[in-house]
């Protein structure tokens, strides 16, 4: 399936748009539209992505050096690891991944020496998202306003504000957000204008990772 020799699988448009933005003002020069550095597929939700025949198909690809898969932990991150450690067991194309998830993410070999690598999103261990990760990217001393934007979500809730428990995250960032100036940007327009920092020492476990699985 892969048309590129780096392939990153994502659950979203919000991790299409916003991974180039975050390696690009990290130093990976991402390239064009038509050929970037790595290919990403998104995958419209991490059901398209835990899928053993998805795994095999992509490992077996013409071409292919590198492979990435990059989810959400959402409620529960070691249940989501087990799910994506077993998909690639029942692949039958990674016989040799480990039982845990290295916190610093995990680079192996598959069995025809293509190079897999898995990220959980927000850090490898605790639960939440993207929204999560980039929440860690504050510029210093906004520390205030980011603990208002998580009181002020508490009162909308209390209000009747229909938004779950699981998309927390999301609603605390975009109230955050909307009050910067400019107000409202998206994820990635945050990351690309730096109103969310990009540099961030929270960020770079995420950065290596991605440079050593793509040797960039």
């Amino acid at each position: 399936m892969a048309i590129h020799k780096n392939v990153l699988l994502v659950e979203g448009q919000d991790e299409l748009r916003s991974i180039p933005e975050l390696m690009e003002i990290n130093g990976i020069n991402w390239g064009t539209r038509k050929n970037p550095v790595v290919l990403l597929r998104d995958c419209e939700g991490c059901e398209n992505i835990i899928n053993k025949d998805v795994i095999a198909v992509e490992l077996k690809a013409d071409g292919i050096e590198a492979l990435g898969i990059l989810l959400d932990a959402d409620e529960q991150p070691q249940d989501r690891w087990i799910a994506i450690r077993n998909a690639c067991r029942d692949s039958k194309a990674v016989s040799n991944i480990p039982d845990e998830l290295p916190e610093e993410g995990l680079i192996i070999k598959a069995d025809n020496g293509v190079r897999i690598g898995i990220w959980i999103m927000p850090d490898n261990k605790l639960p939440g998202m993207l929204e999560t990760f980039l929440g860690y990217l504050l510029p210093k001393d906004n520390s205030s306003l980011w603990e208002f934007a998580e009181s002020t979500i508490n009162s909308a809730r209390e209000q009747g504000a229909p938004f779950t428990e699981y998309h927390r995250e999301k609603a605390r960032i975009y109230s955050w957000l909307a009050w910067q100036k400019p107000p409202g940007r998206q994820l990635h327009q945050a990351i690309k204008e730096r109103i969310l920092d990009p540099q961030h020492p929270e960020a770079q476990m995420f950065v290596n990772w991605f440079r050593e699985l793509y040797q960039l």
